[in-house]
């Protein structure tokens, strides 16, 4: 049984320490390196979850739009698109406000805000994974992983993602005051784990961090380990009760996307031979892989595949006295995403059970695991190493990776390329694709640009598969497609689309509003005529102005 160390461990490194003389060099190489690399998303657009073209989006929460006293406190009261992240909507209003009040744009402000966090994360990470690992520059290659690794890209290019960002922030801010105190308890830790919790409740993972810090590095037995974590686990699962209480009035209901008990093992498996895959190979990374629970659990692989790291884990456990920092690093790893890894359900396995977000702290056991294989190199071949990292994935997130993210155009094209199941009929790329191009032609034809919003209609009907009937959605776009072949003169193919329209969505008013406008413009007046009457009959109410003008120009 293990005993409690006499003298637990104190800080080795602080964070001032990065400002000291001996660090002259490896501070500015984890500012400068990330800053350079992801610099370009100041010009980036809102997209996805950001601004979904709909009026929808975070970034249409009230206090974002209106900091006032009033919808601070709605902050905390209410949940919105979905989510309880008060903090996370504090900061954003804080920064949208700092914006106008400067004449900066907006976007520009929440994608840097992004940069800068992401930045602070790795300068923590270091200081964190100092105290376990002696030489600073395998440190250094370590946490570069966590800055310039491509599968960190989509928490850092996504403003969306400031929530995620945050809450690693006061995680990692959390986990070095506990370490500061020796492990005993701290104010301050537990309020910065409360912070993170309202940033992003899938902080919670934060309660596995310190009780695996409890026992690889200060080695407590299991009994004062638990006694050790207890606080962390009492403010995490209070948090969670209550951002249920509080969504479980407004969250959709996707039970019917739920993983049987008995399988979630199996998919929580499959997806760490997922992430490590993506971590070696990061090329095709996506925003979206469609790898839903109705997808994994009909694959022949779904159990087999699982096989792979249990014999792995198996392997780390016959060497954990011989290489524990290894193991620690590997459970760091799974850990970080455990909350979102098929386990426990969450309302994005809907589309996929697999997400490069969810790695983001699980990354700081990936540094962890790369700095203590490379602790005994000597400094010539780690600076050999530090150069292949800044160049291979650098590029990668620089040159690849970050770009993708930079329209909603541009991140569906390229991960509808990658969704593991392109045949999954709410696949989100695809989805969010069609989204994209519709939600450009109507920019294009707001503007007055017509052609140009019609080849964006075009390629919505285009990247529509010819199996499926058209949505309700769909309606809308035959209306505008309809309306622009009106002013183009195209007549017929102006009719064709209104009277699509009307099939898709029998009482749309618009659509025939069109029409008879058209057959007014062309002296058709029976037609007309004959269209009021469809209406009538369908009860649909006519506008007095349109009417009015039938009345004038075509009297019966």
């Amino acid at each position: 049984m293990k005993k409690v160390p006499s003298k637990l461990p104190s800080l080795t490194f602080k964070f001032s320490d990065l400002f000291s003389v001996d660090y002259y060099l490896i501070t500015p190489l984890l500012i400068f390196l990330p800053a350079l690399i992801y610099w370009q998303v100041y010009d980036f657009e809102f997209l996805w979850d950001d601004d979904n073209g709909k009026g929808m989006g975070h970034m249409f929460n009230a206090f974002v739009l209106n900091p006032t006293l009033e919808n601070l406190s709605e902050l905390f009261l209410k949940p919105f698109f979905g989510m309880y992240i008060p903090v996370s909507y504090f900061l954003w209003g804080v920064l949208k406000s700092l914006a106008d009040l400067l004449s900066l744009s907006p976007n520009g402000v929440l994608h840097l805000s992004n940069v800068v966090i992401h930045v602070a994360n790795g300068l923590l990470v270091f200081v964190i994974l100092r105290q376990f690992i002696a030489n600073k520059w395998a440190v250094l290659v370590g946490v570069l992983f966590f800055l310039l690794h491509p599968i960190q890209v989509e928490a850092v290019a996504w403003v969306s993602e400031f929530r995620g960002l945050l809450a690693s922030f006061f995680s990692l801010l959390s986990l070095y005051w506990y370490m500061k105190n020796k492990a005993e308890l701290s104010y301050w830790s537990l309020l910065f784990l409360l912070l993170a919790l309202l940033s992003k409740p899938s902080a919670v993972v934060l309660v596995l961090f310190v009780f695996l810090i409890n026992h690889f590095h200060y080695h407590f037995s299991l009994k004062n380990n638990i006694y050790k974590t207890l606080p962390f686990a009492i403010i995490a699962l209070c948090m969670v009760i209550v951002a249920y209480l509080i969504q479980s009035k407004y969250a959709l209901n996707f039970s019917e996307y739920l993983i049987p008990f008995w399988q979630r093992p199996f998919a929580w498996l499959d997806s760490i031979i997922f992430y490590s895959y993506q971590l070696i190979f990061p090329y095709n990374l996506s925003a979206s892989y469609a790898l839903s629970p109705q997808f994994i659990i009909q694959q022949w692989w779904f159990y087999p595949l699982s096989l792979i790291p249990l014999l792995a884990g198996w392997a780390l456990y016959l060497v954990r006295h011989k290489y524990p920092l290894l193991v620690f690093s590997v459970l760091l790893f799974i850990a970080g995403f455990f909350t979102t890894s098929g386990l426990v359900s969450f309302a994005f396995q809907k589309y996929s059970l697999v997400a490069d977000r969810y790695l983001y702290l699980s990354m700081m056991g990936v540094g962890l695991f790369v700095a203590s294989i490379l602790a005994k190199t000597d400094k010539k071949q780690l600076w050999f190493l530090l150069s292949g990292i800044v160049l291979v994935y650098g590029s990668l997130s620089a040159f690849r990776q970050i770009p993708i993210w930079q329209s909603p155009i541009d991140l569906w094209v390229h991960s509808q390329q990658f969704e593991v199941n392109s045949s999954y009929a709410q696949g989100n790329a695809h989805e969010s694709l069609q989204a994209s191009y519709y939600n450009k032609g109507l920019a294009f034809a707001n503007a007055g640009d017509i052609q140009q919003a019609l080849e964006y209609f075009d390629k919505v009907i285009a990247n529509y598969s010819t199996n499926r009937p058209y949505e309700l959605k769909h309606s809308d776009l035959f209306y505008n497609r309809g309306i622009i072949m009106f002013r183009q003169k195209k007549y017929q193919q102006a009719l064709e689309n209104f009277n699509q329209a009307i099939k898709i969505k029998p009482k749309n008013i618009a659509a025939y509003n069109g029409k008879i406008v058209m057959f007014i413009d062309l002296k058709q007046c029976k037609k007309s005529w004959d269209e009021i009457q469809k209406m009538r009959e369908k009860q649909i109410k006519i506008p007095k102005d349109l009417l009015a003008t039938l009345q004038r120009v075509c009297k019966k």
